[in-house]
């Protein structure tokens, strides 16, 4: 969006870091004139079923980015009505996309923030364009949770179809919110290898090339399983969330906890056409919970807990 001035003709970057006018000035006033934390605005954006990650707020409010799409251009509304502010008041200083577009994977996985220009850049750096040479049919990803709390090992199985003849190659993504510098490795596990990776632990993303064992014909499916090993010290987080942009025929979330620490609370939701559903799960003495959910997206599917 810009701001044009009737006056001159001209067109304002209201977005420019510095300018008083401009969106991330403004809301980073916003927050700090009411007093609430990042992690406090995440969970109450995550409630009303359009999540931004702490690292895309403080991107946000640092000028290092702008929300643009369409899923963060909800979130500016919602944040104008929990900050308080007139309606517009942050969407009308939105200035124009200062980059390229960088078009995100078929699905995002847990924490990627939308506009995240780290995460993009990397995706780009691998060279995934626009037009996706492999489509996900199915996924399955798992996640183990020790007994401190902190999530350590991610194995993610994929069914994908051939959208072009000789597709072999996939991304995979991971984002950190509060990045600790350790690194994150992709291993794999069956059907596919690691090809070219980038890591930034300093921002906290990793992504990956997986290249399938042999080359598709188009419409042909495959599978493809890796494991991510998760940085050491990531600290214990409350939530695993995709990013769903098109169809896929399943997806699976099961979340596996240690039998010495169990969550209090465990919800499963999704936003789907715009109606969110959010369900309270008993574990009734087991120690994972599974989400599963059959011709679903675009939209986003989740599952959170509490300790």
């Amino acid at each position: 969006m810009t701001a044009g001035d009737a006056a001159s003709g001209a067109t304002r970057d209201r977005s420019r870091p510095g300018n008083p006018d401009g969106f991330s000035d403004t809301l980073r006033t916003a927050i700090a004139a009411s007093g609430r934390s990042l992690e406090s605005l995440r969970r109450r954006l995550a409630e009303r079923g359009t999540p931004v990650s702490i690292a895309t707020l403080s991107y946000w409010q640092s000028g290092r980015s702008q929300p643009q799409r369409g899923s963060s251009l909800r979130a500016v509304l919602h944040l104008e009505e929990l900050l308080q502010l007139p309606h517009g008041h942050l969407l009308d200083r939105i200035g124009p996309r200062r980059r390229p577009f960088v078009p995100q994977p078929a699905v995002v996985a847990v924490g990627l923030p939308i506009d995240h220009p780290d995460a993009e850049l990397a995706l780009a750096d691998l060279a995934f364009g626009a037009t996706p040479d492999l489509v996900d049919v199915t996924i399955h990803d798992t996640l183990d949770v020790d007994e401190q709390g902190v999530e350590r090992v991610r194995t993610i199985r994929n069914v994908v179809r051939a959208v072009r003849p000789g597709a072999r190659r996939l991304p995979a993504l991971l984002t950190i919110d509060v990045p600790s510098g350790e690194r994150a490795e992709f291993a794999p596990v069956s059907g596919c290898t690691i090809g070219r990776q980038v890591s930034r632990p300093e921002v906290g993303v990793f992504a990956a090339e997986l290249v399938l064992d042999r080359a598709l014909r188009l419409g042909e499916t495959a599978a493809a399983e890796h494991r991510v090993l998760l940085p050491r010290d990531l600290g214990s987080r409350h939530s695993i969330e995709y990013l769903l942009v098109r169809e896929v025929v399943e997806l699976m979330i099961w979340v596996r906890f240690s039998p010495a620490r169990l969550p209090s609370r465990v919800v499963t939701y999704s936003t789907l056409g715009g109606r969110t559903l959010s369900t309270p799960v008993n574990l009734h003495g087991s120690t994972s919970v599974q989400h599963v959910l059959h011709h679903v997206g675009p939209g986003v599917v989740g599952v959170r807990w509490e300790w």
